[in-house]
């Protein structure tokens, strides 16, 4: 999970007329709007996964990025409910194998309305979550954390964990090639640190699963 750093100058000029007409409710937002700065903001990865989001739509028509809802909505899709429009509260993330078994869903789709403990939007939920650099497993000391990474919102399917494994293979590897040539092996703290940043910056977008990468070189780097 990657820290989105939510400005609320990112909020799109839609959003915020739609917000301030009288009786509008969020069924009444331009949501391309609104997925579009969240793309941008978040640098086209999935707020809870973090693979790659777009703009693109499928075959039928149906955005690929769902607009989240930190604090989830009410029923009535927004009256009475302040969080509803405010754009603060909205996530991008990915539809999370919307169509398959519960079991198998991921996101947003499995998360439903539970209450989460871990928020992106808080810088410190990355010092929080940990991976396996040999299985690509994410978790997590914290118990409710933990809960929320494997059972609420299923971030230890068969897939995102192999797409994190291989993505700390990358990263391995990148260093391994960077020294093969080198009399010294080993990995300086500043070739680490460089690659660290490189993984952290967003540049137009970030790389998926980037902060399973970080979370490798920067254990390498504290053993230095």
């Amino acid at each position: 999970m990657k820290y989105i750093e939510k400005k609320i100058e990112n909020e799109p000029d839609s959003l915020k007329r739609t917000r301030s007409t009288p009786g509008s409710t969020y069924n009444d937002v331009n949501r391309a709007d609104i997925r579009n700065s969240l793309l941008a903001e978040q640098g086209s990865i999935c707020a809870y996964c973090m693979q790659r989001i777009s703009d693109k739509l499928d075959d039928k028509g149906k955005p690929l990025t769902t607009i989240e809802h930190y604090v989830a909505q009410k029923a009535d899709e927004g009256e009475g409910n302040e969080l509803t429009m405010n754009y603060m509260n909205m996530l991008g993330i990915c539809r999370g194998n919307d169509g398959s078994p519960k079991h198998l869903q991921h996101c947003g789709n499995r998360r439903g309305k539970t209450l989460l403990t871990v928020d992106p939007r808080n810088p410190i939920c990355e010092t929080l979550i940990k991976y396996e650099d040999t299985t690509g497993k994410i978790y997590s000391d914290n118990q409710d954390i933990d809960k929320d990474l494997n059972e609420t919102l299923g971030l230890n399917g068969e897939n995102l964990i192999k797409n994190r494994k291989r993505i700390i293979s990358i990263a391995r590897l990148v260093m391994q090639n960077k020294y093969k040539k080198k009399k010294n092996k080993s990995w300086s703290k500043s070739d680490l640190q460089s690659e660290i940043n490189r993984w952290k910056s967003k540049s137009d977008k970030y790389e998926e699963y980037c902060m399973a990468a970080v979370f490798y070189l920067e254990r390498k780097l504290a053993r230095l």
